[in-house]
């Protein structure tokens, strides 16, 4: 592609905005996480790149980001309101510069790159991230602005921040940066919420999001940065990360002419690491595919991955204490129980077929321990779901529900449009399920046609109940321990203003199981498989 646009005269930016962790056992199988992964993308020529927020949460993997792959990028790895505490104790760019000003190669345009991150809370002790609300009024941010304002084409804001029109944290940026840009052409390039999606901000400037898991390649086209009708100098497309989509738009039409030493040396690399790391190893065979938002949890679709996992998969969780310093919970109880998991914590539909080590990681990756508020009135236990999931897709800076699928409702509407999409094509070729954008441009941005795939309504929080032939009178409330501050402000609200009943329940908090490695939800759908589907 980077030759193509030098024949053309035209110049090509490639841009990675930041989460290139957790979710895959290529990645999550090493320690620290990435190292394998981390070799082969560092064998991508990107021009801009930065962090995202899973980049964070692992001290581990901060430091080989930090360590490892800002020196390999140098001046291209940017982070405007991300810091690092270095080995000297220091608070530094976590990258080589909070901006990056240079030319394009074939029509010397001055470029002004910023990178963001959205307002995250909850990376580890040697990150910092200042939110962006506070980022613009600082005077060190205004001079950038300043410095540069009579010498810039275009500005490319990138980085791992939404783009959507409700995201209030692109408002609060696009307001600051067009007080001293007020016609400069601004593109952003978005991350996190997990989607296809294109918004249009004002006659100079938009924003792309390119998905996720590497199922997009998010593609930008501007013809005149100084063109006023944006409808007709801008276009995009979002295109299938696969190998037909790469030759088409290569223009190349034999697997010889398409690879290139360097894609062949990342391949005979990726079979290397996946057969070193055994990822292929199977479990069992999943009969049926189950999906997060493609099958409709309220009317319990059989479909379902959320009712499969707390019909079959949740209620396998048994106490149980790897730690003899903690404190944990008595195993005779008698009550009824409660099981509750944020969909947040899971990453991906459960597909037909084998279910290997690496199904783990596609599925839920995370190692959460699991707490609980022991013997709570079985009515107040039971209404905790429903005032978390008519709660807010954000408390107390923490999330729920995953980011992509509260960016759904979008697709929501798209259901109601009913859209048969062809764009010209003949209506008796078979058409796949697959991605049905609707964004600021419409209905044209998907480079390869797909069937619509309906996306339903997904809670905030799923939750088994393991009852006794007749209703106890208390029930005990297991959680996954990241969504604690949720469950204190369900349980607050539950407990209606009595602050005595709510301190005493809060009070006997303790650890229902503390064996991350054996009982996260990733293993117990192993455990399921291999008794059940092996």
């Amino acid at each position: 592609m980077q030759q193509l646009s030098n024949d053309q005269g035209v110049d090509l930016l490639m841009v990675d905005s930041g989460d290139r962790h957790d979710g895959n056992g290529l990645s999550d199988l090493t320690v620290p996480n990435g190292l394998y992964s981390s070799k082969l993308f560092m064998m991508l020529d990107y021009d801009l790149i930065t962090v995202g927020n899973h980049e964070l949460y692992d001290p581990q993997v901060s430091q080989l980001e930090y360590d490892v792959l800002v020196p390999r990028y140098g001046e291209r790895f940017v982070s405007t309101n991300v810091q690092y505490k270095n080995d000297d104790d220091e608070w530094v760019v976590f990258g080589n510069n909070t901006f990056r000003y240079f030319q394009t190669k074939n029509t010397k345009a001055n470029v002004l790159a910023l990178s963001f991150l959205f307002d995250f809370r909850m990376g580890n002790e040697r990150v910092m991230v200042t939110p962006i609300r506070e980022i613009v009024k600082q005077d060190w941010f205004v001079d950038i602005l300043k410095a540069h304002s009579d010498k810039v084409d275009a500005i490319v804001i990138f980085g791992h921040l939404p783009v959507a029109h409700d995201w209030e944290e692109m408002g609060i940026l696009h307001s600051a940066i067009r007080e001293y840009y007020p016609n400069t052409y601004i593109q952003y390039l978005g991350g996190h919420s997990h989607i296809r999606d294109f918004t249009v901000l004002d006659d100079h400037s938009t924003g792309i999001q390119s998905g996720r898991y590497c199922e997009t390649v998010g593609f930008t086209s501007i013809q005149d940065l100084s063109a006023s009708n944006i409808y007709e100098n801008v276009d995009r497309k979002y295109i299938d990360f696969n190998l037909h989509s790469f030759m088409h738009h290569t223009r190349k039409f034999n697997l010889e002419d398409f690879n290139t030493e360097t894609g062949l040396f990342v391949s005979k690399e990726l079979f290397h690491f996946a057969k070193e790391l055994k990822l292929n190893e199977k479990y069992g065979v999943v009969p049926q595919s189950y999906y997060m938002a493609a099958a409709d949890y309220n009317n319990n679709d059989p479909k379902s991955l959320l009712r499969f996992l707390e019909n079959d998969i949740l209620p396998q969780l048994k106490p149980k204490s790897c730690n003899p310093n903690v404190e944990s919970f008595n195993v005779e109880s008698s009550n009824d129980r409660i099981i509750m998991i944020n969909t947040g914590g899971i990453r991906y539909d459960l597909y037909k077929g084998d279910f290997t080590k690496n199904s783990l990681f596609t599925v839920s990756p995370f190692k959460n321990m699991w707490k609980v508020v022991p013997s709570v009135p079985t009515d107040l236990a039971l209404s905790l779901q429903s005032i978390l999931n008519n709660g807010d897709y954000i408390i107390n800076e923490k999330q729920l529900k995953s980011p992509y699928l509260k960016s759904l409702e979008k697709n929501l509407s798209f259901n109601e449009l009913n859209l048969n999409i062809t764009n010209g094509q003949d209506e008796r070729k078979p058409i796949s399920y697959g991605h049905t954008t609707l964004d600021d441009f419409g209905i044209d941005g998907d480079d390869t046609i797909h069937k619509h795939l309906n996306v339903f309504y997904v809670p905030n929080v799923i939750q088994s109940h393991q009852c006794h032939d007749t209703q106890t009178e208390y029930t005990d409330v297991v959680y996954y321990d990241f969504i604690e501050p949720f469950i204190l402000n369900a349980l607050q609200q539950a407990c209606n203003n009595d602050s005595r009943l709510y301190n005493n329940l809060a009070s006997h908090i303790t650890y229902y199981n503390d064996c991350p490695e054996e009982y996260n939800l990733g293993k117990l759908l192993k455990t399921y498989v291999t008794e059940n589907w092996s």
